[in-house]
């Protein structure tokens, strides 16, 4: 049975200043990386925006201000919950992202009993283990 993977990121604070592909829309290298990525890999790629909650990086949007806390996620938690039940495997790369979208991700895997892979630490010393913890799954681009 093919495990369904979902690649995740939080949002970034600089953005275009009009709607553009969620991928794109964000100025940050992270963001910018992961979704060059998740192509080249074929992994579904997902951003946690403090706003809209799980988007798709092909989904167009619109520029915001909004910063993720505890009670944005409790607004934000069944739209999360609806796109985390398609997965199986949710890894997330929080790479100098604010612990409060970490915390807000983390608790709904959690809740959804999803398996949560989390790594990156800020200046995105370590975003080329992608690769490494999907060899490390045992799972090839393939099988999902």
């Amino acid at each position: 049975m093919k495990k369904k993977i979902v690649l995740i990121t939080a949002c970034g604070n600089k953005k275009e200043n009009k709607p553009a592909e969620a991928g794109r829309l964000y100025k940050s290298s992270r963001i910018r990386h992961l979704y060059k990525k998740s192509h080249e890999l074929r992994i579904p790629f997902y951003i946690l925006s403090a706003k809209y909650g799980l988007v798709n990086g092909n989904e167009i949007i619109q520029p915001y201000n909004q910063i993720m806390n505890e009670g944005q996620c409790e607004k934000l938690k069944n739209q999360i919950e609806k796109v985390l039940e398609n997965f199986d495997i949710i890894i997330y790369y929080k790479g100098g992202a604010r612990k409060e979208y970490y915390k807000c991700l983390e608790k709904i895997a959690k809740k959804l009993n999803k398996r949560f892979i989390s790594f990156g630490y800020g200046n995105m010393g370590d975003i080329g283990k992608l690769e490494e913890i999907l060899n490390g799954l045992s799972i090839t681009s393939s099988d999902f």
